[in-house]
């Protein structure tokens, strides 16, 4: 993902372009039936153009990380110092009531939530690397995996900050605004190795209830040797 230079901060100069895909939403067809995962939380973002018209702290600049995921997404925050050798994720929480985002900021749990955040970028990765159709490429085993993690408690995690903006989002012309909306983000962070254990235990273990094909299980496969890799 190509990375947008760093910018002013200030809340006068916070036109940013968000440059992110979704990769968690739609559905993915398979040759099988589909079991319902449920929910999960966005890892990318659409794209859009934003403007930051408010924010925790209006007399002061918004935190580093604040600034860098809203311009380069979790790849902007994990090229700070602190986070060299670990792994950053954001939880997200957007509407129009703030009492309620807060609200929702208090309730989060490392224990609870932390799974879902994780299960998103495994996702996330299995997508990328099906070029957007995992349930083909990989068959039940996808499901499986993203099942399970769901379910894992992930040790090790920690919170390392929280803040929340107001944006007004524009249209591709940068100058027709469609809309306002509060968000809320929480940062959590777990060394790098800490998670990669835990995530090679899921993809070693999976076992799903549908044999794969020669090619399903060859990609999967492939898939545990180069998991990591821009993960």
């Amino acid at each position: 993902m190509k990375t947008i230079p760093a910018r002013e901060t200030s809340l006068q100069n916070a036109l940013i372009l968000i440059a992110g895909i979704s990769l968690l939403t739609g559905c993915f067809s398979a040759p099988v039936k589909a079991v319902i995962l449920g929910p999960v939380p966005e890892y990318r973002e659409k794209n859009s153009i934003i403007e930051v018209i408010d924010h925790e702290n209006p007399n002061e600049d918004m935190p580093e990380w604040v600034a860098l995921y809203l311009s380069s997404d979790l790849i902007g925050i994990e090229t700070l110092p602190e986070y060299k050798d670990r792994y950053v994720f954001i939880g997200k929480q957007r509407g129009n009531n703030l009492d309620s985002l807060k609200l929702w900021a208090t309730s989060f749990s490392i224990d609870r939530d932390f799974s879902r955040l994780v299960s998103a970028r495994i996702q996330a990765r299995f997508t990328r690397i099906a070029n957007g159709n995992p349930g083909e490429e990989f068959g039940r085993y996808f499901e499986t995996v993203i099942k399970n993690s769901s379910n894992t408690t992930f040790g090790g995690a920690s919170q390392k900050g929280s803040f929340w903006i107001k944006k007004r989002i524009f249209e591709d012309d940068g100058l027709s605004p469609i809309g306002e909306s509060f968000e809320y983000y929480i940062l959590v962070s777990i060394e790098k190795e800490t998670l990669k254990k835990q995530i090679s235990l899921l993809l070693t273990t999976a076992r799903s209830d549908l044999p794969p094909t020669r090619e399903q299980s060859t990609a999967a496969m492939r898939l545990r040797l180069i998991f990591y890799e821009e993960f």
